[in-house]
């Protein structure tokens, strides 16, 4: 696939057979456009060509339902340390962002285990895991994690699901030794039914809210943009020691 970004940095996500691109700003041949290439629409207007990154698809690949935004997809990659190799379990797939952010970590080496109850949704999760190059590294698994993780030695169990703490006695079961479990939940009422039913088993349990405010610079001076993204989700993270 190639990214186009055009006037006033709208993004066009397009498949490599793709010939011809018709915006707003005019009509841009593609044919045999590459990444560093700069095209001009027939109106004049410019486009630059090139190689989408996994934020790229993750914006503009179509969506099965709403994603865990970026700001705490990052929060959760940096306080389970995932890396190169792991082995991962993901609930639910949904359009599979989260899933393909943390393949883009875990590399090919690594494994992503998604499950999913709603054919729908695995069908879009599928098509967007090829566009984005993940299918080695991805599997899609038809079954309600609920009732049990069929993955052993599992380094991260990340859930995005009403009710993760149906799923903490398959998570101990599943992680290794040091291996983190983690559930993005709205609202406090579930992050209370998470916290209690992880602290029997677990440790190092914590519930973070990540908020992010973008400032906005201009020549008559600095200050924060009027929106913000704040609330998305309670983060709760817990360690098996």
């Amino acid at each position: 696939m190639k990214l186009l970004i055009g006037p006033k940095g709208k993004k066009f996500l397009l498949d490599d057979e793709k010939t011809e691109l018709h915006t707003q700003y005019g009509v841009v041949k593609l044919d045999g456009a590459k990444p560093g290439d700069m095209l001009l629409s027939h109106t004049g207007r410019e486009f630059s060509v090139m190689e989408p990154r996994i934020m790229d698809f993750s914006e503009k690949l179509p969506r099965a339902s709403s994603i865990v935004l970026r700001k705490d997809l990052g929060h959760i990659i940096a306080n389970t340390g995932a890396g190169a190799g792991d082995v991962i379990v993901d609930a639910g797939t949904g359009s599979a962002t989260s899933a393909m952010f943390l393949a883009n970590v875990v590399g090919p080496k690594g494994e992503v285990h998604t499950y999913e109850i709603r054919e729908e949704h695995a069908q879009i999760a599928g098509g967007n895991i090829k566009k984005a190059g993940f299918d080695k590294i991805i599997k899609i698994h038809m079954k309600d994690i609920r009732e049990g993780i069929d993955q052993k030695d599992v380094d991260i169990v990340n859930l995005d699901m009403p009710d993760p703490w149906e799923v903490v006695p398959h998570a101990l079961k599943a992680l290794k030794p040091g291996g983190f479990f983690v559930a993005y939940v709205p609202y406090v009422e579930q992050t209370q039914k998470t916290v209690q039913a992880l602290s029997e088993k677990f440790k190092s349990i914590r519930t973070v809210e990540v908020m992010e405010r973008e400032m906005e610079v201009k020549d008559i001076g600095t200050r924060p943009r009027t929106r913000m993204q704040g609330h998305t989700a309670y983060l709760v993270f817990a360690r098996k020691y």
